[in-house]
């Protein structure tokens, strides 16, 4: 639980303060890289440190408060719950980027990143929360 408190404090705080930062939208660049650098370049994010601490961080810490509610199949069943949750939530969230950043201005993308940010702050203490309650259970 640690390190997923260290993980979305650090990207939240990350976000509020990337927020002033411009970003060029053009939709209309085409750029053509082949099939092998599109699957390299996944697979260099894949194993990145960041999202090796997330999937430590945050998915084992629901994980972990899962195993400790239910036992066998179920756990199975909520793990793969919380799987495919999170594939659809990507699946949804690169569907709604694609289609709204023809509408979207800079205002829009600064007040996003802090309204995500707070929260990924908010869900942080919660991390850290849970880090404590279970420390403070061993002592």
């Amino acid at each position: 639980m640690l390190p997923g408190f260290l993980c979305l404090l650090y990207i939240g705080v990350d976000s509020i303060k990337e927020s002033n930062q411009s970003l060029s939208i053009n939709s209309e660049v085409k750029v053509k890289k082949s099939l092998f650098k599109a699957y390299s370049r996944g697979l260099v994010m894949a194993i990145s440190p960041s999202n090796i601490v997330f999937w430590i961080g945050v998915f084992g810490t629901a994980l972990t408060t899962a195993l400790n509610n239910v036992s066998g199949y179920q756990f199975l069943l909520v793990a793969s719950g919380i799987l495919v949750g999170i594939l659809i939530h990507d699946i949804l969230l690169m569907g709604a980027v694609s289609y709204t950043r023809k509408f979207v201005n800079q205002s829009f993308i600064k007040w996003t990143s802090i309204i995500a940010g707070i929260l990924l702050i908010g869900f942080s203490f919660y991390f850290g929360y849970l880090f404590l309650h279970d420390l403070k259970k061993l002592l």
